[in-house]
């Protein structure tokens, strides 16, 4: 019987704001890479926000990047969410780090 405590994922701060650096890389405040998984199943619209640290290329511009499902910034809110920059609402699921591997949840909200 081992008398070591289960490892426990941590919940670690959110991101101020996720920027679009290059057609599938977002970057946030601290440079920290982040990496879109898409997720649409029943109706729901959802994406894994991976961090992983990539090589980071040139940036693109907004033209560059049309047409493109996910939005160009993410802006952190009050009531754990981020408001986009085509101003739709994404609630945060859940943002965990295991060991070094940190993941974040967004799903998209219906529009009011």
């Amino acid at each position: 019987m081992a008398n070591q405590l289960a490892y426990r994922p941590e919940t670690p701060p959110h991101p101020d704001r996720l920027w679009l650096w290059e057609k599938h890389v977002y970057l946030d405040e601290f440079r920290r890479s982040w990496l879109p998984i898409v997720i649409k199943s029943n109706g729901k619209f959802q994406v894994i926000m991976r961090q992983k640290d990539v090589t980071l290329g040139d940036s693109m511009t907004p033209s560059q990047l049309v047409p493109y499902e996910l939005p160009l910034m993410w802006q952190l809110y009050p009531e754990e969410r981020y408001r986009s920059s085509n101003s739709e609402f994404w609630q945060i699921v859940y943002h965990i780090k295991f060991k070094d591997d940190e993941d974040m949840l967004l799903e998209m909200l219906d529009s009011e």
